[in-house]
């Protein structure tokens, strides 16, 4: 018997849709079971970092710009955009 780290949860779905996620588990290079838990943990915990993303914020911090800065939300000190114009000779 294999030594797994984790509990079995087992469950009854219809046959189409364990193909399906069969079929994504294949097109990820992960195994039916790795799928599964990655679905689970984002629907627990939400979806996190995409791979390779290094989260360098403290467990603490505060939430950039957006939370922090009154509405507008725009400085009174900006500029509107100017498109350029084409420089035709």
């Amino acid at each position: 018997m294999a030594n797994r780290k984790g509990v079995f949860i087992g469950a009854y779905v219809p046959n189409e849709l364990k193909e399906s996620l069969r079929r994504r588990a294949a097109l990820e290079h992960r195994t039916l079971s790795q799928e599964i838990t990655r679905i689970l943990v984002e629907a627990v915990h939400g979806k996190g970092l995409p791979v390779g993303s290094v989260d360098r914020r403290s467990g603490n911090s505060v939430p950039r710009r957006r939370t922090t800065d009154p509405l507008p939300r725009r400085r009174a000190d900006d500029l509107p955009f100017i498109a350029p114009e084409d420089k035709k000779k």
